[in-house]
């Protein structure tokens, strides 16, 4: 696991991100999309200032929580001693229910939604669209998981296993991967694959509040959020419509979209459930 500690994390994603660009271009699930130098660094670059930020705020990065918890046997891992297997696989499961969380609010509390929109304003989903987080998402993502390590003393190890699958996870199901219906729906069960995270971004609003899992659905299937990928049409249109779209995407508009509060929003405030 200690691979995976500080740059080492950095050449993980890079080797998950070329994997992903090469098998999609050997395998792609739509032709024609755009793939452009300018918007892999556009992309890239909001990654550069997400490692960048968090790097300075290490206690509220989880591994910075984890470690930190450990030292000061603070959380109920640490407290309880259980195989280490068994820390790791629930630090994994624990942490991808957590995210879900974070997705769903990310969509439900509009303020929240005003940063991760950030992410949904791509139009061209590729294994590039992994990288594409704005630093507020990060942030928030980051701070409320720090309560969680603490409470439950998640061990060191397991942030890092469940940062290995869940970048191997976002760019897989960025990723313009075409994949056999059976396969897919055999995946699905368990997993998210791309078709299932695809749909999530249409620009459709009522796919868009469905398939918020990251590595997992039996999440979204548990909490009646599950859309099956049988649904996601070759001709699907990915992005976000109306005012809420980034008329000229360029990577001072992607910075500043939080900032944004267009009138007559495509994407309402969503009606509380």
């Amino acid at each position: 696991m200690e691979l995976l500690q500080g740059i080492n994390g950095v050449y993980y994603l890079l080797v998950c991100l070329v994997l992903g660009l090469i098998v999609e271009r050997m395998f792609p699930w739509r032709g024609g999309v755009n793939i452009s130098l300018p918007r892999w660094l556009r992309n890239a670059s909001l990654t550069f200032y997400n490692t960048l930020i968090l790097s300075f705020i290490p206690m509220i990065a989880g591994y910075g929580s984890a470690v930190f918890a450990q030292e000061q046997s603070i959380g109920l891992l640490n407290i309880q001693a259980a195989p280490i297997w068994i820390q790791l696989l629930f630090a994994v499961v624990v942490l991808d229910l957590a995210s879900y969380g974070q997705h769903r609010a990310l969509h439900h509390w509009y303020f929240l939604w005003r940063s991760h929109r950030t992410h949904h304003t791509d139009r061209y989903l590729d294994a590039t669209t992994a990288l594409r987080f704005h630093p507020f998402e990060a942030v928030f993502r980051t701070a409320t998981e720090a309560p969680i390590i603490f409470m439950l003393g998640l061990p060191p190890e397991g942030i890092l296993l469940t940062y290995a699958v869940h970048v191997f996870v976002n760019v897989f199901t960025h990723a313009n991967i075409s994949i056999s219906p059976a396969i897919d729906r055999t995946l699905a069960i368990v997993l998210v694959t791309p078709n299932v995270h695809h749909l999530h971004h249409s620009t459709k609003v009522e796919h868009q509040y469905a398939n918020f899992g990251s590595a997992f659905t039996i999440w979204d299937r548990a909490l009646g959020t599950f859309v099956p990928p049988s649904e996601l049409a070759k001709d699907e249109v990915f992005g976000v419509d109306g005012p809420e779209n980034i008329a000229e995407e360029t990577f001072g508009n992607l910075v500043l979209d939080p900032f944004r509060t267009p009138e007559k929003s495509a994407i309402p405030k969503p009606a509380k459930k």
